[in-house]
């Protein structure tokens, strides 16, 4: 009801990020956006900050039901051994790509 009364008044309110917590352990996930990545290997402390910096945080919650696209399963270790000048670049081309293939 509460959920109908906010859509007919539009009175809904986008959610700010979750706050910064520590960096993830392998078998996490982490989310942006409507995009989800899982973590296959130990995040270093560069790139934590800078995926922190680029909106990616931890899953809050055990049981996520929230529909995402799920990058594929490499994206993690090709963030991890990129250059930090070109990460930009490589996530966006995986995002980019990504959202073809769902389309498609």
């Amino acid at each position: 009801m509460k959920d109908w009364l906010r859509n007919v008044f539009s009175i809904r309110t986008k959610r700010r990020l979750p706050p910064v917590g520590r960096a993830p352990k392998v078998g996490a996930y982490l989310v942006s956006g409507d995009m989800k990545m899982h973590v296959t290997r130990p995040v270093s402390r560069d790139l934590w900050d800078w995926m922190v910096l680029s909106g990616w945080r931890n899953v809050p919650v055990a049981n996520d039901r929230r529909q995402m696209r799920d990058l594929p399963e490499d994206t993690f270790s090709k963030l991890l051994e990129s250059v930090p000048a070109e990460r930009d670049a490589l996530l966006a081309r995986i995002m980019r790509s990504a959202k073809q293939s769902e389309s498609a």
